[in-house]
């Protein structure tokens, strides 16, 4: 199993290394100075490849947070069912009690 596991943090290595020489040859065959306008504020100029790169990140990153939303709300919801659960086991408990008591 560790060998599928090695097999795959070098594939995605190899995938991250490629995505990378990509980005720099795009950054590179992309040279022309632009400065962007974002929100009415204008942004330092920089290669069109440098912004594209750049706000595609940004998205990426955006992106990844929005997605975690979710994701810390069933964790949430999941923890208050436990808590739930745990407080009805503690009542089954002593309800059995009390009838094996009578």
């Amino acid at each position: 199993m560790s060998f599928l596991r090695w097999l795959l943090r070098l594939f995605y290595g190899l995938l991250a290394l490629l995505c990378i020489a990509i980005g720099v040859y795009f950054a590179v065959d992309n040279p022309d100075t632009i400065a962007p306008k974002l929100a009415g504020n204008t942004l330092p100029s920089g290669s069109v490849g440098f912004w594209l790169i750049g706000f595609l990140l940004f998205g990426l990153l955006l992106g990844f947070i929005v997605s975690l939303l979710p994701y810390y709300a069933e964790r949430r919801r999941a923890s208050g069912l436990e808590r739930q659960l745990q407080r009805l086991e503690r009542e089954l408990h002593s309800v059995r009690r009390q009838v094996s008591g009578d």
